[in-house]
C-alpha cells in the first residue's frame, strides 16, 4: 500500500477547491477527465465482482463482460495487495466500512494509484454484498491537501461517534482503538496518568517520570505473526517512562512526537525482546512510532502511541497533525468518562457514609428494608434511618432528595444529619419537619426533598406521624388487611413558600403488635408505565400477601418490581405480637 486515505472520496471529490498558489494541481493525465476518474462496483463475499458501471469501464478500461465473475485482485490489482483486499472484505462483511489507496491497472494501460472505499450494502443479496467506489488519486481536481482535510474530518468524524456517548474509559480507549487500527497505523496504545484515575492530583515527579496506566492496546491481525503481543503489552498494565522517552516528553511539550526503536531505550527493547523473542524485536526496531498527548481541557491525561510496520510509510508531519486532533478529541471523552465516574465514586461514598445500609434493631421493634439505585450508573437521594429517642419511644424517617449523582447525595446526607440533631429536643414530628424545612432553605444541595418522619411508642402501641409530600405509610393490620393511612401530605421541604411555611401536622392513631407500618419512596411505586395511585393498591396489595417474616415480605416486594426509573428505598416495621 502507496499510502492511506479514509472513506468518502466521492463527496471529497465533489467540494473539492482550487489549489493554493504553493500548492499546484494533481499534473493532468492524457486521456483522463474528471468523469472518468470515477468508479462504483459491487463484490459478493468472496470479492468476485457482480456489478460493474460505466464509470469503472472507463478508469479500468474493460467492458462488463470481461469484469463480471472475476476476482477483484485478479483482475486489478497486484499481488502484494491481495492480503489487505480480503482483510478489507472480512471487515466489511462484519459491517464495518474500509478505505485505502491501491497501484492498479487503468485505462491507459499503466498503474495508478486508484482510491478505494468499500461500503456494506445494508440489503445485501445475489447482487452483492459490498459496495466499492473506486477514484484515480490523479484527478486534476483534487489536491493533497484536499485528500488530508477529508482524511482528517472523515476519523475525527468516527472517533467522536464510537467514543462520545461512552462514560467508560477503558471502553472509550477499545473504541478509540477501532478507528486507529489499522486505518492510521498497525499497533495503537492508550495511556492514562494512574494518579488521574485514582483521583489525586495531577502527578509531579521529581525526577520528570511518569506514572501511567495503559488502558488499551490493539495490534491489526494481520501482523500477529504467532507473537503474543498481548502478553508484550497487557491491558491494565502500570508502568513508569523516564523524563527522556518521546511518550514523556509529547506530554510535557504537549506536541505529538515521531521516533525511533532506538529512542526506546534498551530497558524496553530487552523487556520487549524477552516475551516476543528476537524475531518480534527486529520488526519493532525497524518500526515507526509516533506519541500523541490525551489533553483536555488544560490538563495532559495521558498519550496514545502508534506505531507502523517496516514495510508501510513512516509517519510524517501530516501524520502528527491527524494524531493530535484524534488525541485531542479522545481525550474529551476519556476525560468525561474519568470525570462521571469520579462523581459516581464521590456519590457511593456519600450514600455509604451517609445512609445506614445497616439498620440497629431496637429492643421490641422488627425491621426490614432494601435500597436499590435505579441502575448501577446512578445514585439517588432516596435515604432512611432508624433510632431511639428515649425509653420506649423509637424514631424513624424516611425520606427522597430530587435529583441523581453527588448532590443529590449531598443533600441526602446533609437531611439525615439534621434529624439526628434534632432527636435530642423531644419534638413532636410535625415540628421536627418545620425546621426541617428551614433549615433546607440553606443547604444549597438541596432544591425540593420529601419527608415523612414517625415516632412509635412501644409501651402505648401508638405511632404519631408526619408527611412532608412524601407518598403515604401503609398499615397491615395483624389480621393482614392492608390500608393506606389517610394523612395530611403536607408540602415538600425546601419549596420555600413562606404562606404554607410550617404547614405540616402530626398525626396519632394506634399501631397494635403485630401490625406493620410499611414506609417507601415514590421509585417504587411509580414508573412511566404506572402512575403512582396504582402503584400504590399494588404495593397494599402486595404487603396483604402472608409471609413468615418482615425480611420475606421486603424481598418478595423487591422481586416482584418492573423495570426501575429511579432508586427504590422500602421500610418495614411492626411491633411484634405476644
Amino acid at each position: 500500500m502507496s499510502h492511506f486515505c479514509p472513506g468518502g472520496l466521492v463527496a471529497r471529490a465533489a467540494r473539492a477547491e482550487a489549489p493554493t498558489a504553493d500548492e499546484p494541481r494533481v499534473p493532468r493525465q492524457s486521456g483522463m477527465t474528471h468523469r472518468g476518474g470515477l468508479a462504483a462496483l459491487v463484490l459478493d463475499e468472496n470479492g468476485r465482482i457482480t456489478q460493474w458501471s460505466r464509470g469503472a469501464m472507463r478508469l479500468f478500461g474493460r467492458s462488463t463482460e470481461k469484469a463480471i465473475g472475476h476476482d477483484i485482485c485478479d483482475l486489478l490489482l497486484l499481488d502484494d495487495c491481495h492480503e489487505t483486499i480480503r482483510h478489507a472484505l472480512d471487515e466489511a462483511a462484519s459491517g464495518t466500512s474500509w478505505s485505502g489507496v491501491f497501484p492498479a491497472e487503468c485505462a491507459d494501460g499503466r498503474v495508478h494509484d486508484v482510491a478505494f472505499d468499500l461500503e456494506p450494502l445494508a440489503t445485501p443479496g445475489p447482487w452483492g454484498t459490498v459496495m466499492v467506489t473506486a477514484m484515480d488519486t490523479r484527478l486534476p481536481q483534487l489536491t493533497r491537501a484536499d485528500f488530508e482535510a477529508g482524511e482528517r474530518l472523515t476519523l475525527l468524524n468516527e472517533v467522536s461517534t464510537r467514543i462520545g456517548a461512552t462514560l467508560d474509559t477503558r471502553q472509550a480507549a477499545e473504541q478509540f482503538m477501532d478507528v486507529a487500527v489499522p486505518r492510521l497505523a498497525d499497533t495503537a496504545s492508550v495511556s492514562v496518568i494512574e494518579g488521574l484515575l485514582r483521583d489525586e492530583g495531577y502527578p509531579d515527579g521529581a525526577d520528570g517520570s511518569v506514572r501511567v496506566r495503559r488502558l488499551a492496546f490493539r495490534l491489526d491481525a494481520r501482523y500477529q505473526n504467532g507473537h503474543d503481543w498481548k502478553k508484550a503489552f497487557p491491558d491494565n498494565e502500570i508502568g513508569v517512562y523516564d523524563a527522556g522517552h518521546p511518550n514523556t516528553r509529547c506530554m510535557d511539550t504537549g506536541t505529538p512526537i515521531s521516533y525511533s526503536a532506538t529512542d526506546l531505550g534498551n530497558d524496553q527493547v530487552g523487556r520487549i525482546s524477552g516475551v516476543l523473542g528476537d524475531a518480534a524485536t527486529g520488526i519493532l526496531d525497524g518500526a515507526s512510532y509516533l506519541a500523541a498527548p490525551l489533553t483536555a481541557r488544560g490538563t495532559v491525561l495521558g498519550f496514545i502511541t502508534l506505531t507502523r510496520n517496516p514495510k508501510r510509510a513512516a509517519f510524517d508531519a501530516h501524520d502528527e497533525t491527524l494524531a493530535a486532533d484524534l488525541a485531542a478529541r479522545a481525550a474529551i471523552c476519556i476525560d468525561n468518562a474519568r470525570l462521571y465516574s469520579r462523581e459516581r465514586r464521590t456519590t457511593h461514598a456519600f450514600q455509604q457514609n451517609l445512609a445506614p445500609s445497616i439498620l440497629t434493631v431496637p429492643p421490641g421493634l422488627e425491621l426490614a428494608h432494601r435500597y436499590l439505585p435505579a441502575s448501577d450508573m446512578t445514585v439517588g437521594g432516596d435515604w432512611y434511618d432508624v433510632f431511639p429517642l428515649g425509653p420506649g419511644r423509637i424514631g424513624l424517617v424516611i425520606g427522597d432528595a430530587m435529583g441523581h449523582g453527588a448532590v443529590a447525595a449531598g443533600g441526602m446526607g446533609q437531611l439525615r444529619a439534621a434529624v439526628r440533631a434534632l432527636n435530642g429536643f423531644n419534638l413532636a414530628p410535625d415540628e421536627v419537619l418545620r425546621r426541617l424545612d428551614h433549615m433546607a432553605d440553606d443547604m444549597h444541595s438541596i432544591q425540593c426533598a420529601t419527608c415523612l418522619y414517625a415516632i412509635i411508642d412501644l409501651e402505648d402501641h401508638t405511632c404519631e406521624i408526619s408527611r412532608a409530600g412524601h407518598p403515604p405509610p401503609i398499615m397491615v393490620d395483624p389480621d393482614g388487611d392492608a390500608r393506606v393511612l389517610d394523612l395530611p401530605s403536607g408540602l415538600a421541604l425546601g419549596l420555600g413558600d413562606p404562606e404554607f411555611s410550617g404547614a405540616f401536622t402530626t398525626t396519632r392513631f394506634a399501631m397494635p403488635p403485630g401490625a406493620t407500618l410499611a414506609f417507601y419512596t415514590d421509585g417504587l411505586v411509580e414508573s412511566r408505565e404506572q402512575d403512582i395511585d396504582t402503584g400504590i393498591a399494588n404495593l397494599q396489595g402486595a404487603l396483604g400477601k402472608p409471609h413468615d417474616t418482615l425480611d420475606q415480605t421486603c424481598a418478595a416486594i423487591i422481586d416482584a418490581l418492573p423495570r426501575q426509573y429511579d432508586d427504590v428505598a422500602l421500610l418495614l416495621t411492626r411491633i411484634p405480637a405476644g
